[in-house]
This record gives structure tokens, sequence and C-alpha cells, in this order.
């Protein structure tokens, strides 16, 4: 029995194992594409792109696994039926419960991993993400400069009429228009001005971004007044820092937060977000029986029921549709629960029925002749 354990064992790791990898690397491709504007638009390097977007695969591990365990399962078990093999290994009387161990034992494991993936691994990798991304789209970089066209940047029109090969801009025209905003507060000023200059500069320093504009000359105007203000200058420095309106401090998703911060939530009065943050806890607590749960499934309607080609066609899309029926209802009580929270416990109810039924009907045959048997006796 260890031997034909082993064997199947170690098919249903090597698909399974190779289904995790194309399906990962499909839609990790899929989902990086949308922040190909992040090279574009902010100057960053390929290295620097692919830091960012590495930290998407453990919440597309915990997505992928469980299905990648159905679907192996099913290939495995259906092969081993065509090549007759699990006839022979039935015939020599081991039970649907021995013929499932293997895919069993890797459902508890890949359960063990989606729970240290949800728990720990996942809240970080989605902070250290929606940090290194509000970075990237908030610094301020000369390729937002595109020259020969006009460019709006946070409220500012800048021309450049061209870019040296050392990033010099030359032809410069800058204006703000009155009443801007600056930093987070609405200002006050009614005057807006106008800056050209024959090239300039720009510098990144600790307080943020200036550009050095040499041989220029700067126009200021009052509407309310009309007065019209005009100097020339031979080197003027523009603290961009001040100018262009900086972004707000970044707000933590529930997503982002450990599983002692969503049960603990003194630190918000938002009733909704509370009500957010319950139901993603306990999707994760959740979420992890998923895989046990479609290896049951797999197990269930694989190896119960008849051998034959037609019946295993039956098999299979049964397999499938339960398992779709499941995962939907399951997410369907965690969509509705932030409005009534007492669909949570339905969900934890519905699961731990959900795995004792499926464990039940794997074994139906022995336990029913375990009762019979009984019954005779007595």
């Amino acid at each position: 029995m260890l031997l034909i354990s082993r064997y199947l064992f170690k098919k249903m790791i090597l698909i399974i194992a190779l289904l995790t990898v194309i399906f990962i690397g499909a839609i990790w491709l899929t989902q990086s594409l949308r922040f190909i504007e992040v090279i574009v638009n902010h100057s960053v390097s390929l290295w620097g792109y692919f830091s960012l977007i590495i930290y998407l695969i453990p919440d597309l591990m915990a997505t992928t696994l469980p299905i990648c365990l159905l679907i192996g399962g099913i290939h495995v078990y259906s092969k081993l039926t065509n090549d007759h093999e699990i006839q022979v290994i039935k015939a020599l009387g081991l039970s649907n419960y021995q013929i499932a161990k293997p895919l069993l034992v890797l459902g508890l494991l890949t359960t063990g991993l989606v729970f240290f993936i949800n728990i720990y691994v996942m809240p970080l990798s989605f902070q250290k993400f929606r940090n290194q991304e509000h970075q990237i789209r908030n610094q301020f970089s000369g390729s937002l400069i595109r020259e020969g066209t006009f460019n709006m940047i946070k409220g500012i029109t800048a021309y450049v009429r061209e870019r040296g090969e050392q990033g010099e801009l030359y032809g410069i025209l800058i204006y703000k228009p009155q009443g801007q905003k600056v930093g987070n507060e609405e200002s006050t000023s009614f005057i807006s001005h106008t800056i050209i200059a024959e090239k300039g500069s720009l510098y990144q320093t600790e307080d943020g971004p200036i550009l050095v504009l040499k041989n220029g000359s700067r126009q200021e105007k009052d509407s309310i007044t009309g007065k019209i203000s005009f100097f020339n200058f031979g080197e003027f420095t523009l603290d961009l820092s001040k100018t262009i309106k900086q972004e707000s401090e970044r707000v933590t998703k529930p997503y982002e937060k450990s599983l002692t911060e969503l049960f603990n939530q003194n630190s918000t009065d938002d009733q909704h977000l509370k009500a957010r943050m319950r139901v993603e806890g306990h999707q994760r607590l959740l979420t992890p029986w998923f895989s046990l749960i479609d290896v049951l499934i797999v197990s269930t309607c694989m190896l119960m029921g008849d051998f034959g080609r037609k019946g295993r066609k039956y098999r299979i899309l049964a397999g499938i549709i339960l398992s779709l029926v499941l995962h939907l209802v399951i997410h369907v009580l965690f969509s509705i629960s932030v409005q009534r929270p007492f669909l949570i416990t339905c969900a934890y109810l519905f699961i731990v029925i959900t795995i004792i039924g499926l464990s039940i009907s794997l074994e139906w045959k022995r336990i029913s002749f375990f009762f019979s048997k009984r019954k005779n006796s007595l």
C-alpha cells in the first residue's frame, strides 16, 4: 500500500506543481501589464518594475493553488481510470480513502501553506506593493515633461522645446494659474504667473524637486487689480516641492492589515470600514479550506460510481460544477456579510458541513456496509 501511495503522490505533485507554475505565471503576466504605464510615465527601470509586481505573487498563489489541486487531481485520476490502473488498485483491496490519501495529504499541506500566506505573507506583500506604487506614482520626474508639447503636470502647464543629451531643458515655458492648490491647502492668491527661460535643469533634493532656470523672465498678473509685474533674471530657482501639490498620506486598505488589526477595530469609528475589516479577517481564515474541499470533491467524484468512459466524463463534469457552486456560495456569503454579519457564521457552518459531507460520501460504501453488518449481527 505504501508503494502505491508513493506512486500516486509522485504523479499528483508533479502535475499540480506544473499547473501552479503555469497558472501563476499566466495570471501574474496579465496583472502586471496594468502597471506598464508606471514605466512609461514615471521613468522606472525594468528592475524597479519587477520589484513592484513581484509582491503580487503571494495573493496569486493563495488564489490559484486550490484550482490547481482540483484540475491536477481530476487529470491524474482520469488518466489512471483510462489506463485501468484504478480498477487494478481497487482489486487489490484498497478503499477510496486509501487511494485518495496522497491527494488528501497534498490538500492538507496546501491548506496549511495558504493559511501561512493569508495570515503572514499576503498583508506584508500588499503593504510593500502599495507603498512602492504610491511612491512611484507621486514622484516628480523630468520624463513627465515631453518636449514639443504642452504638459499638464498636477495643475501646472509646462512646455519644453527640446531636451539635451544630459537632460537639459531648452525653450521653457511654465504657467501656473491663480487659486491653485499648494500642498493640502487651497491657495488664497489671485496671482497667476508665467515663466519663460532659455534653458534649465531639473534636480532632485531631499526636500523635493527644484528647477533651475537660466536667462529668462517672469510675469505675474493680479486678477483683482489687473496689475502686471515683470522682471528678467539670469538664474532663477523654482521650488517644485512647494508649487506642485503633494498627495495626501496613503490610506491603508483592509487587505494590507494584519489579522490582529482586522479584528481589533478600535482604530476607526467608520462602521462600514469595520464591517469590511471583519469580513476580510474571516475570509483569510476560511479561504484556505478551499484546498481541502477541492481535493475531497475530486476524490469523491472520481472514485465513486461507474469506471466506464461515459461515467468518467460525468464524474469530471460533476466535480467541476460542484466546486464552482461551493466557491460561488462562499464568496456570495462573504459579499453580503458586510451588511449582514450573521452570514459569516453561515459561511463557517457551510464549510464544516461540506467537509464532513464529502468525507462521508468518500467512504459511504464502507460506512453503509459497517452499519448493515452491525444490524445483521444484532
